[in-house]
């Protein structure tokens, strides 16, 4: 048992010596820091990325260049109090995968995906309560899609380092969009040729009883003035001692009968 025990301690020892990386504690600003970096200098740098690297007890950033030791493997930061306040991951003095960081309480402050030196992925901020108050997305460095600040109650859309109130459409959508767009024109249109339409028809009706109520207004009129004029004639027939053309009721009715008998 002990011999195991003693092959197990060797082999962490001599993985400790044999190791590329070399631990580093820093006091920077209040804060404690503990981090590692690479025994080897990278043999070349991406433009445009910030490198994070050690000399003279500090550690510096610089862009697409290094200084001196690049940090490399786990980076920690410790408030006073020893409350973890932000902790990551560097690859050759480059940030990768979730860095995170915390209110001196200990709630979760942010927490930002990083890819190869670049914030690419998902982006969340808390308060000091841990409500969630912003959240969004990144993609190489710059704020990509929707993003909501939820203090603001505010929403807006990002692409290629433009800002906007809502996602702008793509040809398709603004085809559809067009297309959408004439067809309401259209419909508005046919309600309003409708509208018309009716209305026309609701005069040529209104005309129609119009007309018809001045021809049977005529032709009362007619036939009033025609009994007048029949009636004038009878009175002056009736005092010349001539017959009037007032026709006697059983006269009329046998008449009737006799041309039904035929």
């Amino acid at each position: 048992m002990k011999r195991v025990i003693g092959i197990i301690i060797c082999s962490v020892l001599c993985f400790a010596f044999s190791t590329d990386v070399q631990r580093k504690v820093i006091r920077d600003n209040g804060f404690d820091i503990e981090c590692y970096v690479a025994q080897e200098k990278p043999s070349n740098f991406n433009k445009g990325k910030i490198y994070y690297w050690f000399k003279s007890g500090q550690i510096h950033q610089s862009m697409s260049t290094s200084g001196g030791l690049v940090l490399h493997k786990k980076y920690s930061k410790y408030y006073k109090s020893n409350q973890l306040a932000e902790q990551g991951t560097f690859s050759f003095g480059l940030k990768i995968g979730d860095w995170k960081t915390w209110h001196e309480n200990g709630i979760l402050m942010t927490n930002v995906a990083w890819s190869n030196g670049y914030k690419n992925g998902h982006f969340k901020a808390y308060d000091s309560q841990g409500n969630l108050i912003e959240k969004g997305n990144y993609k190489q460095n710059l704020k990509d899609g929707y993003w909501i600040d939820f203090v603001k109650k505010d929403t807006t859309y990002h692409k290629n380092s433009f800002k906007f109130k809502e996602r702008p459409k793509n040809l398709v959508e603004r085809l559809l969009r067009k297309r959408d767009s004439l067809e309401k024109v259209q419909i508005k249109t046919d309600k309003r040729i409708k509208r018309k339409n009716d209305s026309i028809n609701r005069v040529k009706l209104k005309l129609e009883r119009i007309n018809k109520k001045r021809n049977d207004s005529i032709k009362r009129v007619q036939t009033k003035l025609k009994k007048l004029e029949q009636k004038k004639q009878d009175s002056i027939n009736k005092s010349l001692g001539k017959p009037t053309q007032k026709k006697n009721f059983l006269n009329t009715l046998f008449k009737t009968k006799k041309k039904k008998d035929q």
